[in-house]
């Protein structure tokens, strides 16, 4: 159990640093609604596809229909500005999606989009705690979270809440960052990385899935499938190299700032990927 005290502090963190940088992600990044990377994994032709690869093997999970009939229903927990939802809903005319995050910021953005889109019937996002969501979430038929479990204080109430989302035989799906076993005791090299990536990326649930798969079997979720992504990500681009050689350089100035940090954290778990100390994976359970 995580203290009251350090739970607040890290979603504190987390929404800040959101709120702060959310518009320069998206100005710097890829533009649109995506702010995650690109994976170019298996049948991946193009860019424009490998930013949506994982939303593809989403849709692959979502069931025709639910078993009262009714048409699919999605709940994103830390959604950021809404992007996997817009393109879940855009490929399935006939889904129900529901967002939360943490950032105020975000929600802004993601009503813009959702209305750009012309959505707004059968998508919402919402500003809350994915460890305590709204209990009108409650039946969900999927729930995700694409780089957003790692921003969580504790991944045991992660688990918890997304299996009170889901009703009995619905699936959670987690992509993300996780402790692969050379990071569990790393040697001091890795050890900085590691601790560089926690800190500019806000990080509060660097753990192994083995760890994940243990926390989410005790609030009753059974893992189904558990993928490694990472030898489909971009990793050592010029955009990369330059990034780390600016951080290397301004490092002695010691600087504070937000977006220092956020990429001297990108850096640092660049490294940290390309060395083996921490895996993108995709995690699918189910709920018993």
């Amino acid at each position: 159990m995580v203290p009251d005290e350090d739970v607040a502090d890290q979603v504190g963190r987390v929404r800040r640093y959101y709120d702060r940088n959310t518009a320069r992600f998206r100005r710097l990044g890829q533009g649109g609604a995506s702010i995650h990377r690109a994976v170019h994994g298996p049948g991946v032709t193009s860019r424009e596809q490998a930013f949506h690869h994982v939303e593809e093997r989403i849709l692959a999970l979502l069931p025709d229909r639910r078993p009262d009939g009714g048409p699919p229903r999605v709940v994103d927990l830390g959604c950021g500005v809404g992007g996997s939802l817009l393109h879940l809903a855009g490929r399935r005319p006939d889904l129900v999606a529901d967002g939360i995050t943490i950032s105020p910021a975000q929600v802004e953005v993601a009503a813009d989009l959702v209305a750009a889109a012309g959505l707004g019937d059968r998508v919402r996002v919402r500003e809350g705690d994915f460890l305590a969501p709204p209990a009108d979430l409650a039946g969900a038929d999927l729930v995700l979270s694409v780089e957003a479990f790692v921003h969580g204080p504790d991944p045991a109430a992660y688990f918890r809440a997304a299996a009170g989302l889901l009703r009995p035989g619905g699936l959670l799906v987690v992509c993300d960052d996780l402790l692969a076993p050379a990071g569990v005791a790393p040697a001091p090299a890795g050890a900085r990385r590691l601790d560089e990536f926690r800190t500019g990326w806000r990080v509060g649930s660097l753990v192994t899935a083995a760890a994940a798969a243990r926390d989410a079997a005790a609030a009753g979720l059974t893992l189904v499938t558990d993928d490694d992504l990472t030898p489909y990500l971009e990793l050592r681009r010029p955009r990369d190299r330059w990034i780390r050689a600016m951080v290397a350089a301004t490092r002695p100035l010691r600087p504070r700032g937000d977006y220092w940090w956020s990429l001297a954290g990108g850096s640092a778990l660049q490294a940290c990927l390309a060395e083996g100390l921490v895996e993108y994976r995709l995690l699918v359970l189910r709920r018993s």
